[in-house]
């Protein structure tokens, strides 16, 4: 296999003493470092160091690197729009017989959701009710959602809904750390605001983005939340957030 390489490796801050954005605060260890390269095309990486480097400063090169990382990061070996799993199905042999096909589960940014269940029934008057598929993880590093038991699907009575119910996968370190910050929060709020407790624990209202978000800002974190269909929507997980942790 042949590559065509046109890319070129340039420093942030230059390797030597009189390069362009030389730092002569930095180590020599700092200037070879990943951190400080930045992978352009040949005909940028030319022009960032024209004019001694005066016309592009260090803060821009890192926001392009830092950008571009955190597009990589959302966007590398992600299946495209997600992909949903199969419906499940059914055969009948027989009379009578009902077979009710498992929902196929929801797609992800990191890979597919899980088939829906099925059934085969030979005989007279059989009964099977497949299990939904369970979702993929998503980009924010929630594990893969587990699938709705069958029990729960046609309405049983509750004693019955753990029977089938499909096990989620497991989160990402910074995602469960997320939640920890989000639980504090909401303590916070209702102990500052105890009023509106009772609409908060009957699920009536929710704590305030604005609330959520003032605190995050408070603690120093990047990250920031939205009012989704059901709750609180969390940001992607970038490439330095992964690797924080590491």
């Amino acid at each position: 296999m042949k590559f065509l390489y046109i890319g070129a490796a340039a420093h942030i801050t230059a390797a030597s003493k009189y390069g362009p954005r030389y730092d002569p605060n930095m180590t020599t260890e700092d200037r070879a470092a990943i951190t400080n390269g930045i992978f352009l095309c040949r005909s940028c990486a030319d022009l960032i160091d024209k004019n001694k480097g005066i016309d592009f400063t260090v803060d821009e090169l890192r926001s392009w690197k830092s950008d571009h990382e955190d597009w990589v990061s959302a966007n590398l070996n992600k299946t495209p729009g997600g992909v949903g799993g199969d419906g499940g199905g059914g055969t009948i042999i027989g009379n009578r017989g009902t077979v009710i096909g498992g929902k196929g589960g929801e797609g992800g940014t990191g890979g597919s959701g899980g088939k829906g269940g099925s059934g085969f029934i030979q005989g007279d008057e059989g009964l099977i009710i497949g299990g939904n598929g369970g979702s993929a993880g998503t980009a924010d590093g929630r594990g893969g959602k587990g699938a709705r038991s069958p029990m729960q699907r046609v309405g049983s009575p509750t004693d019955f809904w753990g029977y089938g119910n499909g096990a989620s996968g497991a989160n990402h370190p910074e995602y469960d750390r997320r939640l920890t910050l989000l639980a504090q929060f909401r303590h916070e709020y209702l102990t500052k605001l105890p009023e509106h407790a009772p609409y908060v624990h009957a699920g009536i209202d929710v704590v305030p983005c604005d609330w959520i978000n003032q605190r995050l800002a408070e603690c120093s974190e990047q990250w920031r939340v939205e009012m989704g269909e059901f709750g609180y929507t969390l940001p992607p997980l970038t490439l330095r957030d992964r690797d924080d942790l590491q």
